[in-house]
């Protein structure tokens, strides 16, 4: 949840959806590949460096999760019952 995939200008990491084999090796692949383009990898250093994976922003995004998921429970626990 803090890592964003590098798209050559944006991003902080490589990252890969389905736990297998294949993909890890997809993705490291293309991070081999980046090391090798000096300009890619700086621009993925410098957004690292960038960004606050502190506890405390992470703490303020899972307040807003929660709290969004707090507003949806009431939101549905207040409507009306549906009548079949």
């Amino acid at each position: 949840d803090t890592i964003e995939n590098f798209n050559g200008k944006t991003g902080t990491g490589y990252k890969f959806a389905e736990y297998s084999a294949m993909a890890l090796l997809e993705c490291i692949t293309r991070a081999m590949a980046d090391f090798h383009l000096p300009k890619a990898w700086r621009q993925l250093m410098l957004n690292g460096m960038k960004k606050d994976f502190s506890w405390g922003a992470s703490a303020k995004q899972y307040g807003k999760i929660y709290e969004t998921l707090r507003r949806e429970k009431v939101r549905v626990q207040s409507a009306p019952a549906a009548s079949n």
